[in-house]
């Protein structure tokens, strides 16, 4: 039997998520341009990132989030 390296041991994984090429075209149809906003102000910007699945973890997760 042989034993697996820790998590935080494997090299991450970069995922292959995509946004398909009709949510594009929904969101310009809908708003007449591809974001909703043109730019943003850091001072009143933030990202939340909400943890569901606290088991989740792997090299996956880290080239998602490369500072876990």
């Amino acid at each position: 039997m042989s034993a697996q390296p820790a998590a935080a041991e494997m090299p991450a994984q970069v995922h292959d998520w995509v946004i398909p090429r009709r949510e594009y075209l929904r969101q310009e149809q809908r708003r007449g341009r591809r974001h909703a906003y043109s730019r943003l102000e850091p001072a009143r910007t933030a990202l939340v990132v909400v943890d569901m699945v606290p088991f989740f973890d792997g090299p996956y997760v880290r080239g998602i989030i490369p500072c876990l």
